[in-house]
């Protein structure tokens, strides 16, 4: 049976009502407004915490509230397994959601930040995003999304003045993301450590990964460029900025674009990470064909111009690497603390790494690693309880 472990959920449902007064006085005090409701937001697996506040007249009706997790909140259920390495906590949303506000490119407007707190106040988008979004629109608006990671990638700033050029991908982060494979995702699964040839095979693979992207041109890149952070704006009626909003910035939009979200953890990475965010997304079934098709569109648009084989080559080597963080994520949440949202998104996970690894198992040393164990690894998904959910989710 899979272990649940709802503690901490209900730690968190628990603070709701303090939060909510916190949001209450800051709208009061900050915006001379009062809320009509606040309605709690189901966040991903991390632990920012989201709101919906709702006011009875005035412009925007609503806003979003995200909340930096508070240290003094809920705490993680903690478990006899070490902690896994940290790599640079995320800054603000300030000032990289005005830098990238005045270069043009969409994101939320802000109605009040407070770095010092951890609280901003922002558009309230919707609730439609990319993931929402079927075929035949789909392909539009994926391309709409490619050519805005083309505009990231073609933009400078000072590392002193803008955080986020002064954060680069990295062998640190590449550790982060070995080290939960071999530590969450094996053990977790198969009920047992990894052995001494899975350590050593996954620490081949991750050298090689690190010297193909080592040796990358960098540029911005969002970091969690997924469908789930790409919202509709223009959504709902309810959700689109007035002109008499109290936004830093009143440039118009256009109806139904693309809007990005969680930009806070922007930084610097070699010109396909984005792509991979993008199109090898374990929340998103796209076929092989059109993941070829979406990348070698975006290949001859970006400002760095890779050659086809390098850029094939640096798009497979950190698919491995972000599936293999990402996939752990799910599974340790899971198991370890009783939130299977997102369970059902492992297949995908492992078909994802699986291709990639049999593609390059005859040039990335330790690929076999992982092609040897997916099918076991599937196999204890697929034979397992589904851990049970968040709250929110049906069973």
């Amino acid at each position: 049976m899979v272990e649940k472990k709802t503690d901490h959920i209900q730690k968190e449902i628990e603070i709701s009502e303090v939060d909510a007064l916190r949001l209450r006085k800051v709208c009061e005090k900050h915006l001379a407004r009062t809320p009509r409701s606040i309605e709690n937001i189901p966040a991903g697996l991390g632990t920012r915490r989201f709101y919906r506040i709702e006011f009875e007249t005035g412009a925007p009706s609503r806003l979003i509230a995200r909340l930096e997790a508070n240290p003094t909140g809920a705490q993680r259920v903690r478990h006899a397994e070490p902690e896994p390495p940290q790599w640079l906590p995320e800054p603000a949303l300030e000032p990289v959601r005005t830098f990238l506000e005045e270069a043009g490119l969409p994101v939320p407007k802000s109605a009040f930040h407070d770095a010092v707190a951890g609280l901003d106040l922002i558009e309230d988008l919707g609730d439609q995003t990319l993931l929402d979004v079927a075929s035949p629109e789909r392909r539009e608006r994926y391309l709409e999304a490619c050519d805005l990671i083309t505009r990231l990638q073609s933009l400078h700033a000072k590392p002193n003045e803008i955080p986020a050029f002064a954060r680069v991908y990295d062998r640190a982060l590449l550790d982060t993301k070995s080290w939960k494979w071999l530590h969450w995702t094996l053990p977790l699964l198969l009920g047992r450590p990894a052995t001494e040839e899975e350590i050593a095979q996954t620490t081949a693979l991750f050298d090689h990964i690190h010297g193909i992207t080592d040796a990358a041109p960098l540029a911005l890149s969002h970091r969690d460029f997924k469908a789930e952070n790409l919202h509709l704006s223009g959504s709902s009626a309810a959700s689109s900025p007035s002109p008499e909003a109290d936004f830093s910035s009143t440039t118009p939009r256009p109806e139904h674009r693309l809007v990005m979200i969680d930009v806070q953890g922007a930084f610097l990475a070699p010109p396909e990470y984005d792509l991979v965010c993008l199109l090898c997304d374990m929340q998103v079934e796209l076929g092989p064909e059109e993941i070829a098709a979406l990348a070698e569109h975006s290949r001859t648009r970006l400002p760095s111009a890779p050659d086809r084989a390098i850029f094939e080559e640096r798009f497979d080597a950190l698919t491995l690497a972000r599936v293999c963080k990402d996939v752990s994520h799910v599974i340790h949440a899971g198991l370890r603390r009783g939130d299977g949202r997102r369970w059902k998104e492992i297949p995908r996970a492992f078909s994802l790494i699986s291709a990639v690894a049999e593609r390059r198992v005859s040039t990335f040393p330790g690929a076999r690693a992982l092609t040897s164990v997916i099918q076991a690894l599937t196999v204890a998904v697929e034979s397992a309880d589904s851990p049970h959910q968040g709250p929110g989710d049906s069973a």
